[in-house]
């Protein structure tokens, strides 16, 4: 293995590589969890690192001591033709799919945020850009990022985490909470109130949309549409009118 060349640090690993480094466990014993990084990082077979001595192997293992740490929190605004559209002009509809996304371990939904936040542009008819509209479904382009380096999209998550806690303290009167599973509860009047306010959990973006639309289905993507921060604007102006 002496001809092996080992990437030196996370620029030189792409986001398909990244996510499946997350993606590997030590649950089958230290030596298989170092053979499976090296195989993920050389792009190589198992195989050839099957046959390697502890001493090989520990050798190898401190060349890649750089993986235990966080990619760069950097990254870039533009990748080739896809612009990233800023988190201050989401609509409701992006927004509800970047909880679901966020909210269900963002590494499985890795490319599905990547292809949510950057959009390919065009010139309107006065020559300004303009960012393609959300009709398209994320699941149609989860390939196209794979290939870019990690360093180059990593920092988006930190940034929205950071995007969403703020809209959330902002906002936090008019998010729903759920009922925590592991709440100890004694009493059956209670038992229903929590299966109660976890259905309204369920259906509260459903809800929220209907109650802005007049419950005119018709009118339920429109909504969506809308700026997030508009929505919850005009949310917060209806609860202080109706107190």
């Amino acid at each position: 293995m002496q001809n092996l060349k080992l990437p030196k640090n996370w620029n030189q690993i792409s986001v398909e590589q990244f996510l499946e480094l997350r993606s590997l466990s030590s649950e089958d014993g230290m030596f298989n969890y170092q053979i499976d990084i090296l195989s993920a990082l050389t792009d190589s077979d198992i195989s050839e690192f099957e046959d390697l001595d502890i001493d090989e192997l520990g050798e190898l293992t401190k060349q890649i001591k750089w993986i235990q740490s966080e990619p760069s929190r950097r990254y870039k605004n533009k990748l080739d033709n896809y612009v990233l559209k800023p988190f201050s002009k989401l609509s409701l509809g992006e927004f509800i799919d970047l909880e679901h996304y966020f909210s269900n371990n963002y590494l499985d939904h890795f490319c599905h945020i990547l292809a949510l936040l950057y959009r390919r542009t065009s010139k309107n008819v006065y020559g300004d850009d303009i960012i393609e509209p959300y009709d398209y479904s994320p699941r149609d382009r989860l390939d196209w990022y794979l290939s870019y380096p990690i360093t180059d999209v990593y920092g988006l998550i930190p940034e929205y985490l950071k995007y969403r806690e703020n809209f959330t303290n902002t906002y936090t009167n008019l998010l729903v909470d759920v009922v925590p599973d592991d709440e100890v509860l004694e009493d059956a009047d209670e038992i229903k109130e929590q299966k109660r306010e976890q259905e309204k959990q369920k259906f509260a973006w459903e809800s929220t949309i209907m109650a802005l639309c007049n419950d005119d289905l018709s009118k339920f993507n429109s909504i969506l549409d809308m700026s997030v921060v508009l929505v919850f604007n005009i949310l917060g102006m209806k609860k202080t009118l109706d107190s």
